[in-house]
């Protein structure tokens, strides 16, 4: 859970059919030749199709504010989408997590040690490779 809040804000229809638009429309990427109507990745230009997976994804993560807008929705294929939420967001919304419980003494508290002896020590036990000396009067 995030200290953010639960609510996650999806991409209305109207601008996920805008950014679909845009991304047919021109590619970003070098080295990546543009094929006008041909949805293109906009995070490394490989061709977009329902197999491979595509992917609205927020620009600016939703968590840390980023507003459900035809600006910070960017269209990627799955594995850039994975590499930006593990690589990028993640850490940015842990580290605001950190922060904001630091701020707000949200931290746990930290356990004092029991002051005590401890336990008595246990008789050492007979391993079960050392030999048996009750069958040697047979």
């Amino acid at each position: 859970m995030s200290l953010r809040g639960e609510k996650r804000t999806e991409f209305p229809q109207s601008v996920r059919k805008k950014a679909f638009a845009r991304c047919c429309q021109e590619c970003n990427v070098e080295g990546v030749e543009n094929v006008p109507g041909v949805p293109q990745c906009e995070g490394c230009g490989v061709q977009l199709s329902p197999r491979t997976g595509i992917i609205y994804e927020h620009d600016q993560a939703d968590g840390l504010g980023g507003e459900p807008t035809l600006g910070n929705c960017k269209v990627h294929c799955q594995n850039c989408a994975d590499v930006k939420t593990h690589t990028e967001d993640n850490p940015r919304m842990r580290k605001a997590d950190r922060v904001m419980k630091k701020t707000y003494g949200l931290q746990p508290t930290r356990r004092a040690k029991i002051a005590s002896r401890g336990f008595a020590k246990a008789p050492e036990q007979r391993k079960a490779s050392a030999p048996v000396n009750k069958w040697r009067g047979f």
